[in-house]
């Protein structure tokens, strides 16, 4: 089985959100799914590899469709949540030529999430219902913030938290004092109206991820929210995602949100880093 290590939206090789794509040797599996013992290499790769955030394993791929399948792995065993892996394995999968490039999709429970790429940039649209209110500020979660959390996104809502100094000062929110509350997540973010730029902090210890790198789904709410913040809501704002660790996602929203239906779209770069095989044995692609 070919692993081959991809940087998600980083400044630069390394600095980004980690992803290892692994591809089955021989023909892509079927349209339900792969061989067992690739499942079981896969959740293995994934829970002895401390160096990146998720693994997925390819499963079917229709260069006729623009499609393909997947199953994500990370050190918690098999996740639902798709939406992470979705740019780098597309990125892959075009640079390798085993899909065109332009309009990529993933194929999940009879649904299908779109993206475009050249194998090098991204863009990935979101279009729903615009979520946003203000939640109760239960002091034992909210109480190290002087910012009062609020629920946005679009078409399902994210946790935020405005806050005046850089997110990295702050501590980590307690993700047991969460759960009780029925929250899997929980953004800081500053805003910054001179550059048009949000740095944001991503706590998402309900998806298995205690410290997010790089999220799409909550670069588009921060997206959403900072539209609120200018006066000019035509122009993309940035959106610097930033951990402890010293990683640095760097995100780009537009769009427009008419009627209450945001129709956005999140562009960033993506980075083949290469093969994962014994020292001395590098096959970068």
């Amino acid at each position: 089985m070919r692993v081959t290590r991809v940087d998600m939206f980083g400044t630069a090789s390394g600095r980004g959100s980690t992803l290892d794509v692994l591809v089955p040797d021989g023909p892509c599996g079927s349209r339900d799914g792969v061989a067992a013992d690739a499942v079981a290499g896969a959740a293995a790769h994934a829970g002895t590899t401390a160096d990146t955030i998720e693994s997925v394993l390819v499963g079917e791929c229709s260069r006729a469709e623009k499609t393909f399948s997947s199953r994500i792995f990370n050190t918690g065993g098999e996740t639902p949540f798709g939406m992470h892996s979705l740019a780098g394995t597309a990125a892959l999968l075009v640079t390798r030529g085993v899909l065109a490039p332009g309009e990529v999709g993933r194929r999940s429970g009879g649904e299908c999430q779109w993206l475009t790429t050249d194998g090098r940039t991204v863009e990935v649209p979101f279009t729903g219902p615009v979520v946003d209110h203000e939640i109760p500020a239960e002091p034992a979660v909210f109480g190290p913030y002087a910012g009062s959390p609020r629920s946005c996104g679009v078409g399902r809502a994210f946790t935020f938290v405005r806050v005046g100094e850089d997110p990295r000062a702050l501590p980590a929110p307690d993700a047991a004092r969460l759960a009780v509350l029925g929250l899997r997540d929980l953004t800081l973010f500053r805003w910054d109206p001179a550059r048009r730029e949000v740095l944001a902090r991503v706590f998402a210890p309900g998806f298995g991820l205690p410290e997010d790198p790089g999220c799409l789904p909550v670069a588009a709410a921060l997206g959403l929210i900072a539209r609120g913040l200018v006066s000019d809501d035509r122009a993309p704002v940035t959106i610097r995602q930033v951990t402890l660790e010293g990683t640095e996602s760097v995100l780009h929203c537009a769009g427009s949100v008419r009627d209450g239906t945001a129709e956005l779209r999140v562009t960033s770069q993506v980075r083949i880093v290469g093969d994962l095989v014994p020292a001395g044995k590098a096959d970068p692609v």
